[in-house]
Order: structure tokens, then sequence, then C-alpha cells
């Protein structure tokens, strides 16, 4: 049986992708969005989200491949240009897997958090981590950091 791996991706992304979303006053882990969280970064790379009318229309996770169209290449895509790309960040928290995709200072703040753990030779699935919402009015900028 041949197994192409971004077909096995797709059918993943669709079956366990949960989204986190982030806003001014918090991560929406639940009904009531909560200004922090500790949680364990399992997985985390490239991504990219094309946008019409602020809802998603194409989404690639690992910025090559489009999940929403199989087939369809982000390098060969006319419409790349206006793609956002992003920071994917895969989360376990509560006990359960999230998806995180950050954007500008949000992404800035965990790449920057990574090469710090990283020059002190650890890996950033291997510790514990807290995730701080900074309200920033229109849009909700997250911290990362090491968990006490």
């Amino acid at each position: 049986m041949n197994r192409d791996p971004r077909l096995l991706l797709t059918v993943l992304h669709r079956a366990t992708a949960r989204y986190l979303r982030v806003g001014p006053k918090g991560l929406h882990l639940h009904a009531t969005p909560i200004p922090s969280a500790m949680g364990r970064v399992l997985d985390w790379g490239s991504a990219r989200t094309l946008y019409e009318h602020r809802r998603p229309v194409c989404r690639s996770l690992d910025a090559t491949h489009s999940v929403t169209h199989p087939g369809r290449h982000c390098a060969d895509c006319p419409m790349v240009p206006r793609c956002t790309g992003q920071v994917r960040v895969d989360l376990l928290i509560e006990g359960r897997p999230w998806r995180l995709l950050l954007a500008l200072t949000s992404a800035r703040n965990f790449l920057v958090h990574e090469a710090t753990l990283r020059s002190e030779g650890r890996d950033i699935t291997a510790v514990p981590h807290r995730l701080q919402v900074v309200d920033r009015g229109t849009f909700g900028e997250l911290l990362f950091s090491e968990a006490p």
C-alpha cells in the first residue's frame, strides 16, 4: 500500500485539529478566556495560511504543501504572496492537544524562547512552558517562558 505522507498529514489535520485562539483577554481554552496556561510543546515548524475576509481558505502546516487543497504546492501557487507566514506550535495543555498558529510578534517571542533553550543545550519539547497573553488592545500577544 502506497502511503503518501502529505495525505496522512491532511487526514491527521482534519481529524485532530483543535486550534487555540489567542485574543486580547487571553487563551480561549474554555468559555471564558484565561490570561495564562501551562503546557508542553509537542512539535513546531513553519506554516502558512491564506485568509479571505478574515477566514482561512488555504492552509499549509509545513509552509510547503496545502492541507486544505491536496496536491497544491506553496512554491507553485499564484496566491502565495497573499499568504500569512506563521509558526505552527502543537501543544498539550490540560491533557488536551492544541494547535497554535502564531504570526508576527507572538511568533518572534516563541522563536526567541526556543533559541534561548537551544543555546543552553535544551530541547523545547523537553520542558514545561508558561504561555502568557499580553493585551495589545486589538490582539493578544503571546509570551513564552519556562514553567517553574
